[in-house]
C-alpha cells in the first residue's frame, strides 16, 4: 500500500509517495506538485510492477559511458573487422554525445534530434544509431531504464547500391590489362568469392579436379593487420569453378606445400586488397582511358560481375545463393533484383509458347465485357 501526504517547503506546498517496492523495502519519493501527480506516479510504480517491467529509479542515473563500456567489452562474439567498426562508432560519435548522460535522462525526441543532425553519410549514421541502441538495449536488459528511447526513431533511408556488371568479354579484356594477378579477376568474376575469402585459400582449399573451390576462412584486413578468420557467415562453403580457370591455377599451385596461402605478401601473409595505386586500379584507369563507358570496377564489385554472369547463364536463385554464400534465397534476391527482372519477360514468352502449341481460341470463347 502507498500513502500520500502533503509537506511544506521554501517554494510551497509538495506531496511525497510512500510505497513499497517490490523487494519489499519501504522508501519514499518527493517533489511532487501536486497530489494527482504524486498518485499518478505511484500507479504507474504499481503497473510496472504488476507486468515485470519495474525498475529502480536509482539504477536509471547511471550514465550511457558506464553501461556503453561494460557493454563494448562483451563484444567478443563479433569479428575483427565488425568490432573495429564498433568501436569506432562509439569512440568517435556515441560516447562524445552520450557518455555523460544518465540513462533516465534520455528521451526518444533526444535521440531523433540527435540522428537527424549527425554529419556524415546514411549509412554512417545509422551504424552509430544502431550502436547507441544496443548500450540501451544492454540497459534495459539489466532493468536500469524500462523502455529504449533510441529504438522507434526515424532513421535515414539507405541508397540501394548500383551494381556494376560486365560481360565476359568485358572481363577478358580488363585481365589483359592487367599487369600481374590476372588470375584472381578470373577467380573472383568467376566464383563470386569475397577478396577475403580469396586471400584465405590455402593451396589445399582448391580441387582443381573436382573444379572446386572450399572456403574454409577469411583474411580480413583490420587496419594495418591481416587477421584470418571464420568465413563471413562463419559457415564453411564450396563454390564451382569453370574448366578455363582451373588450367589457369594449375601451374601455379604445381609443387607447392598445401598449407602455403595460394596467393601471399614477401613475408608470406595472406595478400591484402588491392588499394589505390596498385595493379588492380592501374589496369581500371588503362581500360577507362582506352574505353571511357568502362564501369569503375572494384575489387568487391567482381563478386557482383560473377551474380550476373552466373545468372545470365541460367542459374536459378538458389544456386546463385550457395555459390555467394548468402544466408537465404530472400537475401539474394533482394541484393540481385535487378538481375531476375527478365524472368518476367521469360515468364510471359514461354506462356506465348505453351499457347501458340494449343492455337488460336475461337472468338465465341472469348467472353467480351461491355
Amino acid at each position: 500500500m502507498a500513502s500520500i501526504t502533503a509537506y511544506t517547503t521554501k517554494s510551497g506546498r509538495r506531496w511525497q509517495a510512500q510505497w513499497t517496492r517490490p523487494d519489499g523495502r519501504r522508501t519514499r519519493t518527493r517533489g511532487f506538485r501536486t497530489k494527482a501527480e504524486a498518485q499518478a506516479w505511484v500507479e504507474e510504480q504499481g503497473h510496472a510492477r504488476r507486468h515485470g517491467a519495474w525498475v529502480d529509479p536509482a539504477d536509471g542515473r547511471a550514465t550511457v559511458g558506464e553501461i556503453g563500456e561494460r557493454w563494448l567489452a562483451a563484444q567478443t562474439h563479433l569479428k575483427p573487422s565488425s568490432l573495429r567498426v564498433t568501436r569506432i562508432a562509439w569512440n568517435n560519435h556515441v560516447r562524445p554525445a552520450w557518455g555523460d548522460r544518465r540513462l533516465d535522462d534520455i528521451t526518444q525526441t533526444d535521440v531523433q534530434e540527435w540522428v537527424a543532425l549527425q554529419p556524415g553519410s546514411a549509412s554512417t549514421v545509422r551504424r552509430n544509431h544502431q550502436v547507441l541502441a544496443q548500450v540501451l538495449d544492454a540497459a534495459v536488459a539489466d532493468k536500469r531504464i524500462a523502455l529504449n528511447p533510441a529504438r522507434g526513431v526515424r532513421l535515414p533511408r539507405k541508397p540501394r547500391p548500383k551494381h556494376v556488371y560486365l560481360s565476359m568479354d568485358q572481363v577478358r579484356s580488363f585481365t589483359e590489362e592487367c599487369s600481374h594477378y590476372g588470375e584472381i579477376v578470373w577467380v573472383l568474376a568467376t566464383t563470386g568469392l569475397r577478396w577475403s575469402e580469396l586471400a584465405g585459400l590455402r593451396v589445399e582449399d582448391i580441387d582443381l579436379d573436382a573444379r572446386r573451390i572450399h572456403v574454409n576462412r577469411a583474411a580480413v584486413q583490420v587496419g594495418s593487420r591481416i587477421e584470418v578468420g571464420t568465413p563471413k557467415t562463419h559457415e564453411r562453403r564450396s563454390v564451382a569453378m569453370p574448366r578455363f580457370v582451373c588450367n589457369m591455377l594449375r601451374p601455379l599451385l604445381e609443387d607447392r606445400d598445401r598449407t602455403e596461402w595460394v596467393w601471399h605478401r614477401p613475408d608470406g601473409t595472406p595478400l591484402p586488397p588491392p588499394t589505390t595505386g596498385s595493379w588492380f586500379f592501374e589496369a581500371r584507369n588503362r581500360m577507362q582511358a582506352r574505353e571511357p563507358d568502362f564501369p569503375a570496377i572494384t575489387p568487391h564489385g567482381l563478386r557482383h560481375v560473377a551474380a550476373g554472369l552466373l545468372v545470365g547463364s541460367g542459374a536459378n536463385v538458389k544456386v546463385v545463393q550457395r555459390q555467394l554464400g548468402h544466408s537465404s534465397a530472400a537475401m539474394t534476391l533482394d541484393v540481385y533484383a535487378d538481375l531476375f527482372d527478365d524472368d518476367l519477360d521469360c515468364v510471359a514468352d514461354t506462356m506465348d509458347n505453351l499457347h501458340s502449341e494449343l492455337g488460336e481460341p475461337k472468338v465465341s470463347q472469348i467472353r467480351r465485357i461491355s
